[in-house]
C-alpha cells in the first residue's frame, strides 16, 4: 500500500468512527434502479435562470419523490462562450466562499487567480445545504442516495437547455466523485450536452459500496445484499450504450474508493487520463484536475477569441 492508498484508508476509517451511528443504507434497501429514477425526474427554471446572480432553490419531481438542489450562475462571459455546468463531491458545500472554505468549486474555479473562458454554473446537489451529520442520516435510506443522483442530473439537464437557448456555444458537464457520477447518470439517461468530464467517478456505482474501500461506510444490512446494491445502482450498460465520443474522464490510479480497475472498463473507447494519486490526494492536486476540466473545454467562437 502506497501513501496514496494509506491517506483513502485512513480517512474512510476516520469517517467511519465519526458516522458510526449513521451507516449508508441503515433504515432501508428499497430503491427502484437509478437509471429508472433519472430518465423520469424533472426540475423547471425560469427562461432567465442563468442571467439572474446568486444561489436558486430547484425542486426536482422524481418517481420516489421530491429533493431539493440548487444552482448559481457564478460567471456568464457571454453567447460565443461554452459553458461549464460543475458538480461538487460529496459532503461539499459549493456555495461556500469563505476565506477557510475549501469546497472543489472554489478551488478549482474561484479562488486559482485563472480566468475560466467559459459561462460558469455552480450545482449543489440535494442533502447539501444542512449539516454533515444531516447529510449522513439521509444517506440511511438507498433511495435518498438513488434520488440525490438523480435529482443533479435532472438539474444539468435544464441548465443544459436554458443555456442553449442563450447560447451557441457547446455545454459541458463536469463534476468531482459524487458529481461525477451525477453526469454520468445524465449521460447515460440524457446524453444532450456537448461534453462530459468526470473526475474520479465511472458507471458501477454499486462497486462502491460492495467491494471498494469505502464499503465500511455502508451498513452491515447493505453489505450482505452486495447484488441489491449493483441491481440499483450500476449504469455501465447504458452508459457504454451512448454512441459518441463525447467523455473525457479522469480517474486516479491509486484510489481506494473509486476503484481505477473497476471504474476503467466504464470508459473503453474513449480519451481516459490517469493521474498517479489517490481519492483524497488526488482530490487536492487542484492545478492537475484544473487543467483537466479547463483543457477539455472547447475554445470560444473565433470572434470572441479574437476580441
Amino acid at each position: 500500500m502506497n501513501v496514496h492508498e494509506a491517506v483513502d484508508v485512513g480517512t474512510i476509517a476516520l469517517s467511519g468512527l465519526l458516522l458510526r451511528d449513521a451507516k449508508f443504507f441503515a433504515r432501508s434497501l428499497e430503491s427502484p434502479p437509478i437509471v429508472e429514477v433519472a430518465a423520469e425526474a424533472t426540475a423547471s427554471v425560469g427562461a432567465r435562470a442563468l442571467s439572474r446572480a446568486g444561489a436558486h432553490d430547484v425542486t426536482v419531481a422524481t418517481p420516489i419523490g421530491d429533493f431539493e438542489a440548487a444552482y448559481m450562475p457564478w460567471q456568464w462571459r457571454g453567447p460565443g462562450y461554452p459553458t461549464l455546468v460543475y458538480l461538487h463531491g460529496s459532503g461539499e458545500r459549493p456555495f461556500d466562499f469563505g476565506r477557510f472554505s475549501s469546497n472543489s468549486f472554489r478551488r478549482l474555479f474561484v479562488a486559482s487567480g485563472r480566468a475560466v473562458p467559459a459561462n460558469l454554473v455552480a450545482v449543489r446537489a440535494p442533502f447539501h445545504d444542512g449539516s454533515s451529520r444531516d447529510y449522513a442520516r439521509a444517506m440511511g435510506d438507498l433511495e435518498n442516495f438513488a434520488g440525490m443522483l438523480a435529482a443533479s442530473a435532472a438539474l444539468v439537464e435544464v441548465l443544459a437547455e436554458r443555456a442553449t437557448e442563450r447560447t451557441g456555444g457547446p455545454v459541458v458537464a463536469s463534476g468531482i466523485s459524487l458529481g461525477g457520477w451525477a453526469i454520468n447518470l445524465h449521460r447515460a439517461c440524457f446524453d444532450s450536452v456537448d461534453r462530459y468530464v468526470p473526475i474520479f467517478a465511472g458507471a458501477a456505482l454499486g462497486e462502491l459500496f460492495v467491494s471498494s474501500s469505502y464499503r465500511t461506510m455502508a451498513s452491515d444490512s447493505a453489505r450482505n445484499q452486495p447484488d441489491r446494491l449493483r441491481d440499483v445502482l450500476d449504469f455501465e450498460e447504458p452508459f457504454r450504450a451512448v454512441d459518441a465520443v463525447d467523455c473525457e474522464p479522469l480517474l486516479a490510479r491509486y484510489d481506494r474508493i473509486i476503484e481505477f480497475d473497476r471504474q476503467r472498463p466504464s470508459y473503453e473507447g474513449l480519451p481516459l487520463s490517469v493521474l498517479k494519486k489517490g481519492h483524497v490526494t488526488g482530490s487536492l492536486a487542484t492545478t492537475a484536475l484544473r487543467e483537466h476540466v479547463l483543457g477539455a473545454l472547447p475554445d470560444p467562437e473565433p470572434a470572441v477569441a479574437n476580441g
